[in-house]
């Protein structure tokens, strides 16, 4: 009887699963508060509104700092931060012209310990670069006014990368505040654990993307947050972040500008300048877009070129434009060896292969390494239904990253009906694959500091070798250029191996004998 009324007890005592979850408290949307008097407070906070009617009176600004800037997608570990250039940078922007010039020259880290990753790293000599924004434009100047002066240098177009450019234009502190006031009532503000948070769509080339302000307690501007379309990162997170703000005009204004900038991307940062002047309001701030400019994004977007060239016997170059790829055929399938870029280039490939090589499936891609460049294709692939052969470390990287949503430009493996799990097989250090007739073996490059995951092919049969980034040959008959570590340590690893190699497939450049790689890296023994 007791051990009835024990029962009875917990059983009564117990409220219905139900019940409890219709007592439970809901999750409360955080309060909104009022936003246009929000943002004034943020404008006023950095001193951008002028005259008895507080008018917005920021049109131009420039900014000079020094830190380090970061390439992204050019890690040396899969899963580790984007390589650093110490850097100086010099930014003009223009918020009327959505417009922005960026100058900076780069060099080498500082730090002990050998210098790894991509992104052209070690550099041979400090390297200048200047970017341009200005709307739907974007494009890369040799010296300022190049393209636009008679003997000044050359502008070229830089398709694909307008978005990024104008994503920190408007993610910094004075940028963001206009865009959150130019929304009208789609800007929201509220208060979420203590901290004031504005959530507005961002202008012009970015609309259809939503940022998200934070604010501290002065109404400054202390992040900005949104997110923006990478290859293989999906709907990639970028983050700006400020502090020390001060009055850093040459000419006392009272406009404050952050004194310390950061950009993340993917996680990791890509720009930490410390800012040391700035310039309000120069009206010789201007942007005038080079005639080759607007000709280039006027035309129609040109398809992916693939130029095939038959250089061994079921072997295949497919060349064209900056990355290559080199098919191998089977007796019932086709391997591929790099799969670069992204969906364009990618099913450009693909067709091309499907052209050439009717009936046989492409059942294996062969990744060098997880840089962005070359492994932004992979996705395309997937989906294609091949199994990616890429070095260990890869496999845990990309099963991660391939799983983040694409819904800012979905991609092919995205627009499938039904999911597909990326099928991946890791290669430790050696890997061959046979039919009796073909075989393709692939390796571990050993002592690479471009990027810890390398792999290089060879195709016995045919003696080609098919390389990345370790060897790109210059131009025929241009002057010969000192080896880089990069090309003799690929010289080390064809010697370790003792591959009888008589043609050289890189994934950048041209077709080579290995008579001029040994020329290139001075080697005069056999491999």
């Amino acid at each position: 009887m007791r051990r009835v009324f024990t029962i009875v007890v917990v059983i009564c005592a117990m409220p219905p699963a139900r019940a409890q979850n219709r007592n439970a408290p809901r999750p409360q949307p955080a309060p909104a508060i009022d936003v246009v008097a929000t943002l004034k407070d943020a404008a006023n906070a950095l001193g951008m509104l002028r005259q008895a009617n507080r008018m917005d009176a920021i049109n131009t600004m420039e900014l000079w700092g020094a830190g380090t800037s970061y390439a992204l997608g050019q890690q040396y570990h899969a899963d580790g931060p984007w390589p650093p250039f110490k850097t100086e940078w010099h930014a003009m922007l223009s918020y009327a012209e959505s417009a922005m010039r960026v100058d900076m020259v780069r060099n080498n880290p500082d730090g002990p310990g050998p210098i790894q990753g991509g992104g052209f790293l070690p550099l041979a000599a400090p390297q200048t670069l200047i970017t341009v924004v200005a709307g739907k434009y974007a494009w890369n100047e040799s010296e300022i006014g190049a393209g636009l002066v008679p003997g000044k240098g050359a502008a070229t177009t830089a398709f694909g990368t307008t978005q990024d450019r104008q994503v920190l234009l408007w993610t910094l502190p004075h940028g963001a505040i206009k865009a959150a006031m130019a929304a009208g009532s789609k800007a929201v503000a509220t208060i979420e654990g203590g901290v004031t948070m504005v959530t507005f769509p961002l202008p012009g080339e970015l609309s259809g993307l939503t940022a998200r302000m934070t604010l501290d307690d002065k109404k400054r501007p202390v992040k900005v947050e949104t997110r923006i379309d990478n290859p293989v990162l999906g709907d990639m997170v970028n983050e700006t972040s400020f502090s020390d703000y001060a009055l850093l005009d040459e000419v006392q204004t009272d406009v404050y500008v952050p004194g310390h900038v950061v950009q993340k991307q993917g996680g990791f940062p890509v720009l930490d300048i410390k800012i040391t002047r700035t310039d309000t309001n120069n009206p010789y701030e201007i942007f005038p877009i080079p005639d080759a400019v607007m000709r280039a994004f006027a035309a129609p977007p040109a398809a992916p070129k693939v130029d095939i060239t038959k250089i061994g016997d079921g072997v295949y170059y497919l060349a064209g434009e900056s990355h290559h790829s080199v098919a191998v055929e089977f007796r019932n399938y086709v391997a591929l060896v790099e799969c670069p870029l992204g969906d364009a280039r990618a099913d450009a490939v693909i067709a091309a292969v499907k052209r050439n090589i009717p009936r046989k499936p492409i059942r294996y891609v062969v990744n060098t390494h997880h840089h962005f460049d070359h492994s932004g294709g992979l996705r395309a692939c997937v989906a294609e239904g091949a199994t990616i052969l890429t070095q260990a470390e890869n496999k845990p990287y990309y099963e991660k990253v391939w799983a983040m949503p694409h819904t800012i430009s979905p991609d092919r493996l995205a627009k499938m009906p039904r999911p597909r799990k990326p099928l991946i097989e890791p290669v430790i250090t050696r890997r061959v694959l046979s039919d009796g007739r073909q075989s393709l073996e692939i390796y571990q490059m050993e002592g690479s500091n471009h990027d810890a995951s390398m792999l290089f092919a060879y195709v016995p049969k045919a003696k080609v070798l098919i390389e990345a980034d370790a060897y790109t040959p210059g131009a025929a008959n241009a002057p010969p250029t000192p080896p880089t570590k990069e090309t003799r340590v690929l010289n080390d690893n064809l010697q370790r191996l003792k591959l009888d190699v008589q043609q050289i497939a890189p994934i950048h450049g041209r077709l080579v004998t290995i008579q001029e790689f040994r020329r290139a890296v001075g080697a005069n023994s056999t491999n």
